[in-house]
């Protein structure tokens, strides 16, 4: 049985078509734990027959570089 929380993660979805393409983002989602994430990753982005997707939550993603502030107002990105 899934335990569903009331936390919602946010998920980053990684896909390629075919073998030997990149692995490319194409899009995110939320969800409340890994089970259902792989639930939704398979039903919210079908259009396409993958050959391999993968999802990681947006947590684990290690930030190299962040874009400049647009603006000079503090918490405007």
């Amino acid at each position: 049985m899934i335990k569903i929380d009331d936390q919602n993660i946010e998920y980053l979805l990684f896909t390629r078509i075919k073998r030997g393409d990149d692995l490319k983002q194409v899009g995110s989602f939320k969800a409340t734990n890994n089970e259902l994430a792989k639930l939704y990753a398979q039903y919210i982005y079908d259009e396409e027959d993958w050959v391999e997707m993968q999802i990681v939550p947006k947590s684990s993603v290690i930030t190299v570089r962040l874009p400049e502030a647009l603006f000079t107002e503090r918490g405007v990105v």
